[in-house]
């Protein structure tokens, strides 16, 4: 970023762009902001003096959206102008503070209902570019507790470490579990591989004294269930969604 200015008192001239925003944000929050305003506030506190403006409007000129510039990695990041390794590498990590944010809600406000473990499901792994594995205890109340990611792969395939499995029963000592990973821009059928793995892990579950109660993948298109090998929540939006429901037999 360029050096500061400054008025002949001494003052950032930006200071003042800088408070009004925010107290934009604390008195309607961020939607009643334009995207370009929204990106210039999550750069506030990537930069916290100089104007942002410009790189605002190169970010979303290089990535098209919001949603994509907090997705990128730090490598794209930095092909920006005026975008660091260091402010790459905390753009990045916006993310990961969400995610660790949600996860520490569940622990504080267990999941009473199947509803809303899928809400949770969506809502963390949907939109991730990297394949994930998480492992979620159920209570003996039905509750379901204690999220734990257990591996990250790549587009094609997560590594399943047993002892992690194993560990994870023996620490929180609950009577069943769901297993959850991502298909990132595919579909959320199972694969063979998918297929062989659930097999394997419900031995591996009942080995440890747990029952493994199922195995949901995220999709572009939905969440597929292995125990039921179905898909049990399809996402179907815009367009596509209204021209769905028009479709002849």
């Amino acid at each position: 970023m360029k050096e500061t200015t400054k008025s002949e008192n001494g003052k950032c001239i930006h200071d003042g762009h800088r408070k009004r925003l925010t107290q934009t944000v604390n008195s309607v929050g961020l939607d009643g902001l334009s995207k370009i305003q929204v990106l210039e506030y999550i750069l506030f506190f990537i930069f916290p003096r100089g104007d942002v403006n410009p790189l605002a409007h190169r970010l979303l000129d290089r990535f098209e959206n919001i949603q994509t510039v907090l997705e990128a990695s730090v490598e794209d990041l930095m092909e920006v102008k005026g975008v660091g390794e260091t402010a790459a590498q905390k753009i990045h990590s916006l993310l990961e503070i969400f995610y660790y944010y949600t996860n520490e809600k569940l622990k504080s406000q267990p999941l009473k209902s199947l509803g809303d473990f899928l809400d949770y499901a969506e809502q963390m792994l949907r939109y991730r570019a990297e394949e994930e594995l998480h492992i979620f205890g159920v209570n003996t109340s039905g509750e379901i507790v204690q999220g734990r990611c257990l591996a990250k792969g790549n587009l094609s395939m997560v590594g399943i470490e047993m002892r992690d499995v194993a560990l994870y029963i023996s620490t929180f000592k609950v009577p069943g579990a769901f297993l959850v990973h991502n298909h990132p821009g595919g579909s959320c059928i199972a694969s063979n591989q998918d297929e062989l793995s659930f097999i394997k892990m419900k031995g591996v579950f009942n080995f440890a004294g747990c029952r493994l109660i199922d195995s949901l993948i995220i999709g572009k298109d939905g969440i597929y269930s292995m125990e039921r090998q179905t898909t049990i929540r399809v996402f179907s939006e815009g367009l596509e969604y209204l021209q769905s429901l028009f479709l002849e037999d």
